[in-house]
């Protein structure tokens, strides 16, 4: 299979906002205490980005021989993006509408306190309101999200290519992959 790599990958992206996930709603951070669930979006950024990074040298240090062009590097990256960001979007609408309903509304009236005892304005508010509207609809958890997630990850796929890249160079003694002993 030619994108087993890039699968597994997605895969373990997902695994791990999941692992997130569940233990935000274990601790409390999605019902009673909204402080630290906050930092959610970070946390899977990072995990995102570490499955991509994972997935681009896997693919650069096994099937490629040391070798990988940035294109191929991008297109391993993006692979990655997309099967976690759809995987990963059904899983969170999953989560929301089955296994903790409510939560992104109880989520948006902590927050909508915070705005209050901040004194914002209405209208800080009422656009903070609109955005949490919004991404309680189901077209938003299996659909937007997923497609920002997708961009996010071209932004990262491209840093990360760029990074992992190495093409062979002229001479034959530079020309063996990192891990082929000269000779």
């Amino acid at each position: 299979m030619r994108f087993k790599t890039e699968i597994k990958y997605a895969l373990l992206a997902v695994l791990g906002v999941m692992g997130w996930t569940f233990l935000a709603w274990q601790m409390g951070w999605h019902t009673d205490n909204f402080e630290p669930a906050k930092h959610g979006k970070q946390v899977a950024g990072v995990i995102f980005a570490g499955c991509i990074w994972l997935a681009v040298r896997d693919r650069r240090d096994r099937q490629q021989h040391g070798w990988l062009k940035f294109g191929e590097g991008f297109q391993s990256g993006m692979i990655v993006s997309a099967i976690a960001a759809f995987v990963g979007g059904g899983f969170l609408a999953f989560y929301g509408r089955v296994l903790n309903p409510g939560w992104l509304q109880r989520a948006w009236e902590w927050q909508k306190a915070g705005l209050i005892a901040a004194r914002a304005t209405e209208q800080e508010i009422g656009r903070h309101e609109a955005i949490a509207n919004v991404s309680q609809t189901l077209i938003f958890q299996l659909l937007l999200e997923p497609i920002r997630t997708v961009i996010m990850g071209m932004i990262l796929t491209t840093a990360v290519a760029a990074l992992l890249r190495r093409t062979p160079t002229s001479t034959p003694e530079e020309a063996l992959p990192p891990s082929a002993p000269p000779g």
